[in-house]
């Protein structure tokens, strides 16, 4: 089996986004990179409860405030790119309306000609979790496998029909 390599694009406030991201995103393309990557962190607390990860007393970093959407970000990427897979790594599913994420998901899939590779997680910032989420942290599990099953609904043929459990 091949060994495929992907690389992160830059999604930090300190980046010029329409610049830096269509750059990296080229050169990843033409160098011969498999795929470019995003992640989420849709919040950062003022005085988080937990640590980083949840490591008592681990500091979150700075550079965590003023990241850019991950999906806005990889569509800039998909404009400039025809090869390169386009990757969450991963986008926190439960902070995010079902239907409305795997729509946008399905979009950039359809425009990218395919190339959407969809990590979708739960999350670990019980903080971030209570400012944005549509349910408790405990359940943050449950949430995560009606996203699923949703976006395979929304990705599935027409007419669509689910019925959530929240």
């Amino acid at each position: 089996m091949p060994i495929r390599l992907g690389l992160g694009l830059p999604q930090l406030r300190q980046y010029d986004l329409a610049k830096d991201v269509t750059d990296v995103a080229r050169a990843a393309e033409r160098t011969g990179y498999d795929s470019v990557w995003v992640y989420e962190r849709l919040l950062v607390p003022e005085s988080p409860t937990q640590g980083l990860y949840g490591v008592p007393g681990l500091p979150w970093p700075d550079w965590y405030r003023g990241m850019a959407h991950p999906l806005v970000t990889l569509t800039l990427a998909a404009a400039v790119t025809e090869r390169v897979r386009l990757g969450t790594g991963i986008v926190v599913a439960p902070l995010h309306g079902a239907v409305q994420l795997a729509k946008a998901l399905a979009t950039l899939d359809a425009a990218s000609g395919g190339r959407v590779v969809a990590g979708l997680g739960t999350g670990w910032s019980t903080d971030e979790f209570a400012a944005a989420s549509i349910g408790p942290y405990g359940r943050r599990g449950g949430l995560l496998e009606e996203v699923v099953e949703v976006c395979r609904a929304v990705w599935g043929p027409d007419p669509v029909s689910f019925e959530g459990r929240t």
